[in-house]
């Protein structure tokens, strides 16, 4: 049985595993750069609402305003590491090559 060897492409493929691989730092950098565009996500949720006109219609609303605050908050959290709006991306690209690539 003959096997078609070529110790090139071995090497070539563990390179190209090594590249994509970000090291713990890079990732807990990248981690936070998303815990931050969620954070700015969520403050511009609720400054949003708070120009919403508020109503007596119903009575107290506290419960309805805290359920509204979770919901902003997670929204912001999912937009964030779903798409986002770039903010974290444009974070780690600038604050990346402060990181060493060593684990």
């Amino acid at each position: 049985m003959r096997v078609n060897w070529d110790p090139n492409a071995n090497v070539t493929k563990q390179a190209e595993q090594l590249g994509k691989r970000k090291s713990q730092s890079q990732e807990a950098l990248l981690d936070a750069a998303e815990q931050f565009e969620a954070l700015f996500l969520y403050q511009l949720m609720s400054e949003m609402r708070r120009t919403v006109p508020d109503t007596d219609l119903l009575g107290n609303r506290q419960a309805e305003k805290l359920f509204q605050s979770m919901l902003d908050q997670e929204m912001a959290t999912h937009s964030a590491k779903s798409q986002g709006v770039g903010l974290a991306k444009m974070i780690y690209e600038q604050m990346s090559r402060y990181v060493s690539d060593d684990d």
